[in-house]
């Protein structure tokens, strides 16, 4: 009898976890889509082109080596580039508390953009210091 609870409670849990992963195939991309298209606009990705051209300028203008200049450019850029955002958001999210509840797409959307902006801030001081 317990075997049978047992593969019962196994069957149960990988049902939820389909339905979790068909969830998250459904609306993930959409997120995603919408993220990376209100950040990479061609209007701010000029505004960010202008940023990194003025950042590397201010290095060198101060009188850092062209060398550490561009490593730090590079930071910065890295600092700044939603997938790597998007993937440390991930990697340290706790999805167990959308377990048992239906997801709703737009507070999804709603978490990700705000640590996504959290990220931002957090490396933009990172970068002043």
């Amino acid at each position: 009898m317990d075997e049978k609870k047992k593969s019962s409670a196994e069957d149960e849990d990988v049902r939820e976890f389909k339905e979790v992963m068909n969830t998250l195939k459904e609306t993930v991309p959409e997120i995603i889509k919408g993220i990376v298209d209100a950040i990479y606009s061609g209007t701010n990705a000029e505004e960010f082109g202008k940023q990194v051209a003025n950042f590397y300028k201010s290095m060198v203008d101060v009188g850092m080596d062209k060398g550490d200049a561009y490593e730090l450019t590079r930071k910065f850029m890295e600092s700044r580039d939603i997938s790597g955002i998007i993937k440390k958001i991930l990697s340290e999210g706790n999805w167990g508390n959308w377990k048992g509840d239906k997801v709703d797409s737009e507070k999804v959307t709603s978490i990700i953009k705000e640590k996504v902006n959290d990220e931002i801030k957090k490396s933009m001081e990172d970068t002043d210091e």
